[in-house]
This record gives C-alpha cells, sequence and structure tokens, in this order.
C-alpha cells in the first residue's frame, strides 16, 4: 500500500508538536505534510494537501473542527477525521459522529491512543482500496465490447423495442449460446436497498455485481443463462430450462445462494415460456407484474406469474363508511383513535380473498391518505397545507414501499395533521378564553352566570368551565370575583359610595358584598377608604 498522508491542527502548538514528533511516524508509512493552529489555516493546507487522514481539535479558532470537515464533505474531499478535545460534553461527539467522523479521542490522551486511531484508519481505506480495485475488475470484465452488444439486444427484446432489437437474426450473429425455443425470464431486485451516503458507496456499487455473478453462476450450473442489470438494484435473467432441475427449485437455489454468500436477500418475479426471442418482452412483462407482489412481504420470496394468475381474488373495497369516522377523528385532532380506524381499513383489505393486484392496493391506499389530507384542508393554514402536500408527494414517490410500510407511513401522516389541529385547536381556545375574559370585564354589573360567559364565545358550560381553568388558573367565579374586587377598590378610592359600588358591580345584598371584599382583601371596604384618606 501507498504511504497514507496526514495533517495535524490544534490551536495549542503542544499539542501539534506532540502528535507530530512523538511518533515515529514512517514506521508506519504516514508521513505528515502540515499542521495548523486554527481552522482558516487548516482549510487551506486541506485544499492544498487533500490529505487521507486529518487529526483536528473539535474547536478551534475562526473555523471549528466540524465546521472544517462540514466544508471538506462539501468540496468532496477524501480526508477522514479524527477529533480530538477537552470537551467531553456528549453534543460534540455526537454531532461529530452523524457527519461521519472516523474517531472521537479527548484530552488527556496518550501516543498509543492517537497511534491506535491512526492505524483503524489505515485499515479502512485498505479495505476501500481493496473493494475500489474489485469494482473496476468486475466493470471491466462487463464493458467488453461483444459483451456489450448481446447485453443491448437482450434488453432490447425485454423492453418490446422496435427495429434491430426485434430481428431474429441478430440472435445468432451475436452467438447468443441459449436455445431460442425454450426460454424463460425471471427479475430479481435486490431487497431493502436504497440510495447510500458517501461512506457506503462502494458497497453500494458492489452488491449488485456480486448478485449478478451469484445469479449468473447458480443458473450455469445447471442450465444455460444470461443475467443483464437493468437497473442498479434489478435484474433480468434470460435461461433455458434444465432437465435437471424444475424451475422454481432453480429459482430458490438463486435466492438462496444470494442470501449465503453475499448476506443480502433477493425478490424474485418468473414469467411464462417464450418460443422464440420476440416473446421474450411478453414473458419478461409477466415477470415484472409477477415480482410487483412483493408489494405485500419484506421481500426474499419467489412469485410465479402462472401462480398468480390463476389465483381467486376479491376486489377490495374502499370503506366509505370508515372514511367517515376516520374524518370526525381527524377533526377532533384525535391521533388514537386515527390510527384504530386506519389499522381496521388495512386489516380488511389484508383479510380480503387473494392479493389483488398491487396497482389497485397502492391507489385505494393513496386515496386513503388523501381522504386524511382532505380532512385538513380547511382547517389549516396556507404553510401547513404545503407541508402536507410534500409529505403526500414524497409518499406517492416511494414506489417500492410495501404495503406495511404505506400503512405505517398513512398513520405517521395523520399523526402529522393531528397534531396541526391540537396546536390550532389550543389557538381557538386561547382566542375564546380571551374574549370571554372581555365579555366578563364589560359586563361587571350584569349577573355573569356560567351559562352567559359560555354562551359569549360559543362553548358548551362544562368545555368552557373546565378550558377557562386550565388557561387563567383560576375557576370562572374566583376570576369574576377577583375582577369586581379589583374594580371596587378603584371606586373606594376614587370616594364612592359603598352602596352605589355593590350596584354598579352586580351585587344588590351590601353586606355579601362587604364580606366578599374583607375575604379578598383582608379589610372592610369602609376600612379600605379609610386607609388611602389618612394616607
Amino acid at each position: 500500500m501507498e504511504q497514507l498522508t496526514m495533517c495535524v491542527m490544534d490551536d495549542i502548538q503542544a499539542v501539534v508538536k506532540g502528535i507530530t514528533s512523538t511518533i515515529p511516524w514512517q514506521e508506519h508509512d504516514v508521513r505528515i505534510v502540515g499542521t495548523a493552529n486554527n481552522g482558516e489555516q487548516g482549510w487551506s493546507l486541506l485544499v492544498e494537501q487533500q490529505p487521507d487522514i486529518v487529526i483536528t481539535d473539535i474547536k478551534m479558532p475562526r473555523l471549528s473542527g466540524l465546521e472544517l470537515m462540514k466544508q471538506a464533505m462539501d468540496a468532496g474531499l477524501p480526508s477522514k477525521f479524527i477529533f480530538i478535545s477537552g470537551y467531553s460534553d456528549f453534543q460534540y461527539a455526537q454531532e461529530a459522529i452523524k457527519l461521519g467522523a472516523f474517531d472521537y479521542l479527548l484530552k488527556p490522551f496518550t501516543p498509543e491512543d492517537i497511534l491506535g486511531a491512526v492505524l483503524k484508519v489505515r485499515q479502512v481505506i485498505e479495505n476501500e482500496q481493496a473493494k475500489s480495485k474489485q469494482l473496476q475488475k468486475l466493470k471491466q470484465k462487463a464493458v467488453s465490447s461483444s459483451e456489450y452488444e448481446r447485453q443491448s439486444y437482450l434488453l432490447g427484446l425485454l423492453r418490446h423495442e422496435i427495429g434491430g432489437f426485434l430481428n431474429e437474426s441478430r440472435w445468432d450473429e451475436l452467438h447468443i449460446e441459449l436455445d431460442s425455443s425454450n426460454l424463460n425470464v425471471m427479475v430479481i431486485e435486490v431487497d431493502g436497498y436504497t440510495r447510500c451516503g458517501s461512506t457506503m458507496h462502494l458497497d453500494a456499487e458492489i452488491v449488485p455485481f456480486a448478485v449478478q455473478n451469484i445469479v449468473s453462476e447458480t443458473l450455469n450450473r445447471y442450465t444455460r443463462s444470461v443475467v443483464l442489470r437493468e437497473s442498479r438494484y434489478r435484474l433480468a435473467a434470460i435461461f433455458n430450462t434444465s432437465e435437471q432441475i424444475e424451475v422454481s427449485e432453480l429459482m430458490e437455489q438463486c435466492r438462496h445462494n444470494v442470501e449465503q454468500y453475499s448476506k443480502k436477500t433477493i425478490s424474485i418475479g418468473l414469467g411464462t415460456m417464450a418460443r422464440r426471442p420476440q416473446e421474450i418482452w411478453m414473458s419478461y412483462a409477466n415477470a415484472d407484474k409477477a415480482i410487483s407482489y412483493r408489494f405485500y412481504s419484506e421481500g426474499n420470496c419467489i412469485f410465479q406469474y402462472a401462480e398468480l394468475e390463476n389465483q381467486e381474488v376479491v376486489a377490495p373495497v374502499y370503506p366509505l363508511e370508515k372514511e367517515k369516522e376516520l374524518f370526525y377523528a381527524l377533526k377532533c385532532g384525535n391521533e388514537c383513535s386515527c390510527h384504530r380506524i386506519i389499522d381496521e381499513i388495512l386489516e380488511s383489505w389484508q383479510n380480503a380473498k387473494g392479493f389483488p393486484e398491487p396497482l389497485t392496493m397502492i391507489r385505494l391506499l393513496s386515496g386513503l391518505a388523501f381522504a386524511i389530507y382532505r380532512a385538513f384542508c380547511d382547517e389549516i393554514t396556507e404553510e401547513e397545507r404545503l407541508r402536507l402536500e410534500a409529505d403526500l408527494t414524497v409518499l406517492e414517490a416511494m414506489r417500492s414501499l410495501t404495503f406495511d410500510g404505506w400503512g405505517a407511513y398513512i398513520k405517521h401522516f395523520s399523526s402529522m395533521g393531528c397534531e396541526i389541529m391540537d396546536k390550532k385547536r389550543l389557538t381557538d381556545v386561547k382566542q375564546a378564553i380571551s374574549k370571554s375574559q372581555e365579555f366578563i370585564s364589560m359586563n361587571l354589573s350584569e349577573n355573569l352566570t356560567l351559562q352567559t360567559c359560555a354562551q359569549s364565545v360559543h362553548l358548551s358550560p362544562s368545555y368552557f368551565a373546565n378550558a377557562f381553568k386550565k388557561e387563567t388558573g383560576m375557576t370562572l367565579i374566583q376570576y369574576i370575583t377577583k375582577l369586581r374586587m379589583e374594580k371596587a377598590k378603584e371606586l373606594l378610592v376614587a370616594g364612592v359610595q359603598v352602596q352605589e359600588i355593590c350596584q354598579m358591580l352586580g351585587y344588590e345584598d351590601r353586606p355579601y358584598f362587604s364580606g366578599l371584599f374583607k375575604k379578598y382583601c383582608g379589610m372592610t371596604p369602609t376600612h379600605f377608604r379609610q386607609m388611602y384618606e389618612n394616607g
């Protein structure tokens, strides 16, 4: 392996010197290509040297180690970062690991700690280079000119492309070593694969090639075949029927061998027999339809078009009554009820006889998601509506989502709407209580009851009473009494007579008013006025 390059960055010069001089880096094929005492110097050094390894303090002047790593990632620099820091706060480590830091060492550390971390990075780089060489060899093998022509022709047959692809004479010209009167087509998809981050890029490329090789070797052990790579995680195999083994057993061996040797799982869809090259596209279309039934599973399965074609299926019915029930639960923001109803709907579809075509079920699920969206449209802001629409768009674009995945996402979608409705309801309640407080303040001389106050904001008395106490921390009577007593204080200081104050505040009985005032203020109305007059 070639010598690795490394940069060391820390705002404490003694730390930099200790790392660069106390360890015999040359003995480990590591060469120090620069040091820096702040983030700006560090960035210039990174751009200039593009080292394999960077050891940096996570907190540095001008540009922190974390910011430095973010800029390096954005610029596509390949450096692997080892962070050092005297800050043991978990948030720093968490952010570093989240960004993809290779290691995180806390001060004080020993030379052995630093060397150990660097040697681990070295091992990772060696593995990546080995994988890269392996990938290069596989690609070189796959793009040989004659093989490329054969694969292009066969892919054209699968896709029913017109012109030269349907010219059967090309079959012999390209020396395709398959019996053209006895052809089977199966579609293979790698399960559970999504787009990977930069650290998994090599694996993401190698896995499909590995699966292609395993499937090809398994098929060719019993018969003649060609395995084509249609897309990143999808293969198509054209093969002859074997006298040694049943087609179903052959597919099972393909599935088993992939799982055993690649540690990945695949799903397989088998089409119908093609008796000549021009019929391959129909076999492929049926295989594609068969593998679409992976929608009802978690993968690692085999589906045969012939079996699916003969099964009796009862089309699922869209439950309009359940939709109404769900609509009311959504309007109330009742998340538990929403999830229960959604589960009941999904269960009724799962219990239907046979499996309907996945596209049919996806349309039903999409309709259910859109019904949830409609329930919120009239109640939410434009910003909230756009947020829900964005989620719907993501849902519809996730073509590889299974039935269970759709169910989970729809429940998540309903939870988002319930959260919005909860917030709106809380806002509406606050506004209603505020209006009721204004009503009370303007009508202190009236006979204020729970009924009249609730009617003023169009709420039921029981709901209003609970909401009022939750919002103000007082019962309605306590609040009205407080306002009246404070108003009484103002009037007493202004010289208004006690009897007149009673009438102004809705109290017909003067002794009752005086008792309330004394309880509230600790003295009678007369003593209260005298206290201010004497002052």
